[in-house]
């Protein structure tokens, strides 16, 4: 059995997705030579030529309703066209699962990259958190383009990191150049040995953290956490942390790292304390790879509070 790679490439209308694919299969000869099968979801201005489509062996469906994207859908179009590799402009107002659930197990989805127009984001982000969260959840790669004078990409990466924590998140200038890399816009001096986090200040330093740890190497972060994870190793490991809410009420997570307790204080399942902690990449207990580690340098213990839920 032959397997079909699949591209998947989100995104609201006119977020550029089109403009993506031309370049990408442009620029790619190896796809050039080989037959697409490109099923389209949604129109936007940019449109696919039939100069372009005949010079790079296309095929290409339009698809109206997600309710036509069936297992049977994809195996007819298989038998019909028999394509090397399968491209989808996927329509954002679509459940991301269709794709997950009903692709043939012949057709192995290899990539998807969501595309997102980094001057209308928050205006969007603010009126459409679930539909962000459902082009983002399952992407290997998130793009925020038309970046020119866009003074928050700081806090949208934040953001649609929340929904997604292992992505790529890059973004790309009017010249086609791309970037993963920010002068993060934080609520504190990143420059200073130690740093104090403010309880609302825990979300951003989270995020930060998880995508830019070496920042925060030999510095002393302390914040209030709740502690919770406790394991019964040697290395008394347990994950400081607080709640968040990521894209709604409905989608609130604990976030914390996995964290070495350094000090003589003993640590009870879901007690409270004001913990200062250093920084560090290294294997985990918990995942079978390196992560982000805390080492607890300090434990106060102090009483119960209320556990509220903080926003990035």
């Amino acid at each position: 059995m032959v397997e079909v790679p699949v591209f998947l490439i989100n995104g609201f209308l006119e977020s550029g997705k089109t403009t993506l694919i031309k370049s990408i299969i442009n620029n790619d000869s190896k796809l050039q030579k080989l037959d697409t099968l490109l099923i389209v979801c949604e129109s936007g201005e940019v449109e696919y030529d039939e100069e372009f489509i005949k010079e790079n062996k296309i095929k290409i469906v339009y698809v109206e309703s997600e309710d036509e994207l069936t297992e049977d859908f994809f195996l007819k179009l298989d038998n019909l066209y028999e394509p090397a590799r399968v491209v989808i402009e996927y329509n954002s107002f679509f459940n991301p699962d269709v794709i997950q659930d009903n692709l043939p197990k012949i057709y192995v989805l290899s990539q998807i990259i969501t595309m997102v127009d980094a001057k209308t984001f928050g205006v969007f982000f603010n009126n459409m958190r679930q539909i962000f969260n459902n082009m983002c959840k399952y992407a290997d790669l998130i793009i925020f383009n038309r970046i020119e004078g866009v003074s928050n990409l700081a806090q949208y990466r934040r953001q649609l990191r929340a929904f997604n924590e292992t992505c790529q998140i890059a973004f790309e200038s009017s010249d086609g150049s791309m970037t993963d890399m920010l002068d993060e816009d934080l609520p504190y001096d990143v420059t200073k040995d130690k740093i104090n986090l403010e309880e609302i200040d825990y979300p951003i330093w989270y995020m930060d953290c998880f995508d830019n740890y070496q920042k925060y190497f030999n510095k002393e972060i302390t914040f209030l956490a709740k502690l919770e994870g406790l394991t019964d190793s040697k290395s008394g490991r347990f994950v400081p942390g607080r709640m968040v809410m990521t894209c709604c009420e409905a989608d609130t997570r604990f976030l914390g790292f996995e964290c070495i307790n350094e000090t003589n204080v003993k640590i009870e399942e879901g007690m409270w304390a004001l913990i200062t902690v250093t920084v560090s990449y290294e294997a985990s207990e918990v995942v079978d790879e390196d992560t982000v580690i805390l080492h607890a340098k300090k434990i106060q213990k102090v009483s119960s509070q209320e556990d509220k839920i903080l926003t990035l």
